[in-house]
């Protein structure tokens, strides 16, 4: 009787780059009541991000109250991971009467700011569109004018893409094409008819 081998997935550890800069989970972002068109990020989801990428212990923050005044508290903050020399010092402010959630507030208001510097929620406030970096890395691959043409074909279908990528773990479920790696564009860049048919058949397969 002939015995199975247990087959194993192994999947590529990411960068410390590529977790800061990998968009936030939609769960994570929210928008501002009082400032329409305006999305925050959700304090908890920079602490995740921060740890998945320097590990438990492996950054400090440390907010200092800078203002303390019946309308505004304004608190310094300075983020540092001292394996990596890092060192970022931001501005966070609260106007909640209530005075200790006014401290909380402005706390994680300057934790989210210094996040941002090391690229946490950065396609929050590029409204979504990739970053130079990742463009220019496809651009190196097909050259500018087939970039666009295959970034317009996934875009078009950008859902159901996804969907695929996910589901053959090429990214993870808060991720998109955008965020593949090198190895895989090549892949798709190669034959894009036969990657956008296998994703046809996929979906066709799941309805």
């Amino acid at each position: 009787m002939a015995v199975k081998r247990k087959t194993t997935t192994t999947t590529k550890k990411q960068s410390v780059e590529e977790i800061l800069n990998r968009p936030m989970p939609k769960q994570a972002l929210r928008e501002l009541p009082h400032k329409k068109g305006m999305t925050a990020i959700t304090p908890i989801y920079v602490t995740e991000r921060l740890n998945e990428a320097f590990g438990l212990g492996g950054w400090q923050f440390e907010p200092e109250i800078i203002s303390d005044s019946e309308k505004m508290v304004i608190i310094k903050g300075v983020l540092t991971v001292p394996t990596m020399n890092i060192r970022i010092v931001q501005f966070g402010g609260n106007d909640n009467r209530d005075r200790g959630d006014a401290y909380k507030g402005a706390a994680t208001d300057a934790l989210t700011k210094c996040g941002s510097y090391l690229g946490i929620g950065a396609h929050v406030w590029r409204d979504d569109e990739p970053s130079e970096s990742e463009t220019e890395r496809v651009a190196k691959i097909v050259g500018p004018t087939k970039t666009e043409e295959l970034i317009a074909l996934l875009e078009k279908n950008e859902k159901d893409v996804n969907h695929y990528l996910i589901s053959h773990e090429w990214i993870k479920d808060d991720q998109t094409f955008r965020e593949l790696p090198p190895n895989r564009c090549q892949q798709i860049v190669a034959k894009p008819s036969d990657f956008m048919a296998a994703v046809n058949r996929h979906i066709k397969a799941n309805e």
